[in-house]
């Protein structure tokens, strides 16, 4: 064929791991550092001296497989929204720190940066997160923990997705298939609800980092004499709709927290307030937490879950109880805009009868046109945008009647 350069082939395999010829590409693929990774080969630099005249520096028999390599795909698609494409700016982008040691490897190929612009015009994908180890199940871990200090804001991104799956038993065991979205997430991705283990030693950090927090609370300048704050050891942790009430034991290496069951947690950490990353031992386990502020507590990110925890005191935990619970507003007659997008038609106007499934107008981002259709029969009473127009999240496209 005289063709002299990097090419991709692909096979199909069967359940008896027989293998078949499909194609291939005549290019590098996004997973190559996955096969740079297992083989020590550099296959960009290879790529370029053969474009350069050079023939190749290794023969086949000088490639050796070793070890267990694993790519995570970051892409500016909100899985809470169905993976509909994610435009803005990257108010905060911290890739994991990239690591070359003895049995562990963290690589990040990247082309974005922080305050940079996510726009509509070009392909979604963000970064490729890669880890090596010496087996599949320490890759797999060392993944989890790198996805959990992957730092992405304003924009809505797939990153709670990559950590679902890293933690999904199905792909633990090594039988996911492509169908993998469709059978275990039917009505669409709600995000991740950890087990009992998991959101104990998350209460238990977030109970130390309250009382880190609140000691520097107690040092602020300026109080009234009789205004003195003082740090008491008993705490409720509110979390995934479970409470633990602790008791916290605090020495110059960490925190003991005590739950009320009689079972115990040893948190240390040099975490101080402010820091958007928490990097802790829980019981001598590494525990990532992305961190942010809200009142009376924490939102914190792990391993695909979104929480909101409170950690108050047993009377402020007891009140908050009696607080009525926010009720979403109705948007049953609304047609909202799903991303960030351009307008490329509306196919309807003020009084047309419309019916379940019908088209109603088309959104383009990220390379790729979106028909939105309705949902129900109803009667269209107001077109609030129209063909040009630049849309953000949640904009209202039409109402109906």
């Amino acid at each position: 064929m005289d063709y002299a350069s990097a090419g991709t082939v692909e096979f199909i395999v069967d359940s008896d791991k027989n293998f078949y010829f499909l194609e291939m590409n005549t290019r590098l693929q996004v997973e190559h550092p996955v096969t740079e990774l297992i083989t020590g080969v550099d296959l960009v630099e290879q790529m370029i001296r053969v474009a350069n005249g050079e023939t190749l520096s290794i023969a086949q028999g000088d490639v050796k497989l070793n070890g267990w390599s694993i790519e995570n795909r970051l892409y500016a698609e909100d899985p809470y929204r169905g993976f509909l494409p994610s435009i803005g700016r990257l108010t905060r982008y911290r890739p994991p720190a990239e690591l070359v040691e003895e049995g562990h490897v963290v690589r990040n190929d990247t082309g974005v940066y922080e305050g940079g612009e996510i726009s509509m015009y070009y392909d979604p994908m963000i970064a490729k997160l890669c880890t090596w180890a010496p087996t599949r199940a320490e890759a797999i871990e060392h993944m989890r923990n790198a996805l959990d200090g992957f730092e992405v804001e304003g924009i809505g991104h797939n990153l709670p997705f990559l950590s679902a799956v890293m933690d999904h038993p199905i792909f633990i065991a090594g039988e996911m298939t492509t169908a993998f979205i469709e059978e275990q997430y039917p009505d669409g991705f709600q995000g991740v609800e950890l087990p009992a283990d998991a959101l104990r030693r998350i209460a238990a950090a977030c109970a130390a980092m309250h009382r880190v927090a609140e000691i520097r609370r107690t040092r602020v300048s300026g109080r009234m004499d009789n205004h003195e704050r003082r740090v008491g050891v008993d705490w409720v942790v509110t979390l995934q709709g479970e409470s633990y009430a602790v008791k916290i034991a605090a020495d110059r290496d960490g925190s003991t927290i005590e739950f009320s069951d009689g079972t115990h947690k040893r948190v240390s950490s040099d975490w101080t307030p402010g820091d958007h990353l928490a990097e802790l031992e829980v019981d001598g386990e590494k525990l990532v937490l992305k961190v942010g502020k809200i009142s009376g507590g924490f939102r914190i990110r792990s391993r695909g879950a979104d929480l909101k925890v409170h950690v108050r005191t047993p009377r402020q935990a007891e009140l908050a109880l009696l607080m009525p619970e926010k009720v979403a507003p109705d948007t049953s007659k609304l047609l909202l805009c799903p991303m960030p997008g351009l307008i490329v038609n509306v196919a309807v106007q003020v009084g047309d009868e419309v019916q379940d499934g019908q088209a109603l107008c088309t959104v383009e981002a990220m390379k790729m046109e979106n028909i939105l259709r309705a949902e129900k029969k109803g009667t269209v009473s107001k077109v609030n945008a129209a063909a040009g127009d630049s849309l953000a999240v949640d904009d209202v496209i039409m109402e109906f009647e």
